[in-house]
């Protein structure tokens, strides 16, 4: 299974923003840039089966701009697991036991739950209780970031191999 691991585009700002955190909007200029990537995901030429995004705005807009670029909006499901405060345990199993091995799926979410995810599938690094601002896994997808990973079945563990890690400015540089 390969896991295409994408961080939500650029977002109104935190502390200016008036509403729910969930309902946090990207800005005009994370969409620009984030259409940008997604060219730049299609130019790469990755085959996706489906896109499991976080049910928030930001991450779901993210989702929605890459499953156009790529002609996937008919592959793109919510999943509560990835949303901030998700669990990312159910969001393994889900995969393991919902998609076949050799599919390829697309995941849009946050930091630091992306970051965590990766350290513990690649080096089995599960996040400490006082990683609350990031992972001691040396990993971090910038906005509009995107990660590879290759596994050949999934667990809650070291599984997976990172095969590149792409920062959305590379990503717009492919067009």
């Amino acid at each position: 299974m390969n896991l295409y691991i994408l961080r939500h585009a650029i977002a109104a700002d935190k502390a200016e923003w008036k509403g729910s955190d969930s309902d946090r909007p990207l800005t005009k200029v994370g969409i620009k840039k984030m259409r940008k990537a997604a060219k730049g995901m299609r130019r790469l030429g990755l085959k996706i089966d489906w896109i499991l995004t976080s049910p928030y705005r930001r991450a779901y807009d993210t989702a929605m701009i890459a499953a156009k670029e790529l002609k996937l909006k008919d592959k793109l499901k919510i999943s509560k697991s990835l949303a901030v405060d998700g669990d990312p345990k159910t969001l393994v199993r889900r995969l393991a036991l919902g998609f076949l091995s050799r599919e390829s799926v697309l995941l849009v979410g946050h930091e630091p739950y992306l970051s965590q995810l990766i350290g513990v599938l690649i080096w089995g690094l599960s996040p400490r209780p006082q990683d609350t601002g990031g992972s001691h896994s040396s990993i971090e997808l910038d906005k509009g970031g995107l990660a590879k990973l290759s596994a050949d079945s999934l667990t809650y563990d070291k599984c997976a191999t990172l095969e590149w890690l792409l920062t959305s400015k590379i990503l717009k540089k492919l067009i």
